[in-house]
């Protein structure tokens, strides 16, 4: 009984240090597999406007425009005449489509430049009047159908999906001023259109929505070349047409 017992716990004696082998070489190959296995989680880069180095884009925008202070003097042969201070005014829609580059700048910033060009739909327009020696007078101006050609360029927050810009624009636009006059229940309509040159300066921000997606938002404001306008009356005035205004838009980059 007693060798029998000796044979058991030698036995086991041997026994456990193969089984401890054997649980730890088990657990060797077990975390062997699983660091085969892991494999690092891909990391989604948030979207800037640093993903493009070039690109072009397409939009739509829609603003509102006032302010534009254009007082309205008629000359006569009797004299010169104030008749009144427009203040040019309205809505307006525009299309546009551009080019924009981007460079490396200090800060973990990029450096956004390019070149815009838009139509705007819509007018701005103003009438005044008032009497002069019995006869009443008035006058008119209306802005209509601007294109547009701007320079942009600005600096990206360190994150690059949004721009903070500015730019500056040479316009060309329909300019119509009216007059008229009403004397013993007749009245008398003058109107001449002209195509005027100008220019504009906004400052503004856009925001990336995705990779294709973003939304603009700025204030801009636009003057036409002043101008001498002579009405077949025999009558002129000077115009000088002027507003600034916020215009909001969506962008769609290629």
């Amino acid at each position: 009984m007693t060798t029998l017992k000796n044979f058991r716990i030698s036995k086991l004696g041997r026994t456990l240090p193969a089984a401890s082998l054997a649980t730890l070489l088990a657990s060797t190959t077990i975390a062997g597999d699983l660091k085969g296995t892991v494999t690092e989680p891909e990391v989604i880069s948030p979207t800037s406007f640093g993903s493009d180095v070039s690109a072009f884009y397409l939009g739509l925008a829609g603003g509102y425009g006032s302010g534009g202070d254009d007082r309205f003097g008629l000359r006569t042969p009797a004299g010169l005449f104030d008749v009144g201070e427009q203040d040019l005014s309205g809505s307006y829609g525009e299309i546009r489509g551009g080019w924009r580059g981007i460079l490396p700048a200090r800060g973990g910033r990029d450096y956004v430049y390019g070149f815009e060009i838009g139509y705007q739909f819509g007018s701005f327009d103003d009438s005044v009047g008032t009497q002069i020696g019995g006869v009443d007078v008035q006058g008119g101006t209306e802005v209509s159908d601007v294109l547009a050609i701007r320079f942009k360029n600005g600096l990206t927050n360190r994150s690059g999906r949004i721009l903070y810009f500015v730019s500056v624009g040479y316009l060309w636009g329909d300019i119509e001023t009216t007059n008229s006059i009403t004397f013993g229940g007749s009245t008398q309509n003058f109107a001449v259109t002209d195509r005027r040159n100008g220019y504009s300066a906004s400052i503004g921000a856009e925001h990336k929505l995705t990779d294709n997606w973003s939304i603009t938002g700025e204030y801009e404001y636009v003057q036409f070349d002043s101008k001498t306008v002579q009405f077949s009356s025999g009558f002129s005035t000077k115009s000088t047409p002027k507003y600034g205004g916020l215009r909001f838009g969506l962008n769609y980059t290629f």
